[in-house]
């Protein structure tokens, strides 16, 4: 839900002129189409679309561009998530580090001011929880949550190696991510509370027809 930070378009806060200068030069004439997929009538909301886009354009569009066309190519089911736990506060004697995208740690000098909070999981943090390897990270300071979360994706998981279905007892109902008559897609929001969503489709499909016509 963090794939990368907002501060990769737009290194200010956010208004309404900055904001919509980020979509023309991203998007050219579909400037003002972009702006309705990514609302920022907040400079919070703001954030929060900015951090999406950023997410999409480095890997999230890709991800999902592979696993809808398996969905419509590969004759199996297809169950789609979206993993969204931010990671805890880092133990007191992590000191002034920032905790990076890719699970590693920088140390910054003494007054460099902290990065801002997570707004989501930031790449690759699912993978302790994924494989049930919290203990094994001293940087983070782990909660009853994060352990619930790692226990949910571990059963998810666990279910879908032997049957190719991740459902089972105990466990948040996760449908199939087939295209509804509605035009809507449902995900797994694993967090939490895990609980199915309607993926952003509309989102989705606005890049796809924006980078197929830029390859053509």
């Amino acid at each position: 839900s963090e794939e990368n930070s907002a501060r990769s378009l737009l290194q200010e806060a956010p208004t309404p002129e900055n904001t919509a200068a980020v979509f023309t030069r991203l998007f050219g004439e579909r400037a003002t189409e972009a702006a309705k997929l990514w609302p920022t009538s907040t400079p919070d909301e703001a954030v929060q679309s900015l951090t999406d886009l950023a997410g999409d354009r480095f890997i999230a569009f890709g991800t999902w561009k592979w696993l809808d066309v398996h969905a419509k190519t590969s004759g199996k089911p297809v169950y789609r998530y979206l993993y969204a736990r931010p990671r805890p506060s880092m133990v007191p004697a992590m000191g002034n580090a920032t905790a990076n995208l890719a699970g590693g740690v920088t140390r910054g000098a003494s007054g460099t001011p902290p990065a801002p909070p997570a707004r989501g999981a930031v790449h690759s943090a699912e993978i302790e929880y994924a494989m049930g390897n919290l203990p094994l990270n001293k940087v983070f300071a782990w909660t009853a949550d994060d352990h619930k979360v790692s226990t949910t994706m571990q059963g998810f998981f666990e279910n879908f190696i032997k049957t190719g279905n991740p459902n089972g007892a105990g466990l948040p109902s996760w449908p199939v991510g087939a295209v509804a008559a509605s035009g809507d897609v449902q995900r797994m929001r694993i967090d939490v509370e895990s609980r199915a969503e309607p993926e952003p489709r509309a989102r989705y499909l606005f890049q796809d027809e924006v980078y197929s016509r830029a390859r053509q």
